[in-house]
């Protein structure tokens, strides 16, 4: 299963399967991408309006995919 400080994308099945109270960010890598992106551009957010529009439409799928499986 996904450590902490992989880059992989977790998947529906291993969300689902995962440990009570293990934390799994399913968009960490676009996490990682926006915090870094202002810590380089001295937190000018403004800069970094790509990595935050990726991790918004990586968030959104992920909760539409969680969606459609609670549904089946």
């Amino acid at each position: 299963m996904k450590d902490g400080n992989s880059s992989e994308r977790v998947t529906l099945k291993q969300f689902e399967n995962k440990m009570p109270g293990k934390y799994m960010n399913p968009c960490e890598k676009e996490s990682k991408q926006s915090l870094k992106c202002l810590s380089d551009n001295d937190y000018k957010h403004e800069m970094c309006k790509q990595f935050f529009d990726q991790y918004r439409d990586c968030k959104k799928l992920w909760l539409e995919e969680r969606k459609k499986a609670n549904f089946k």
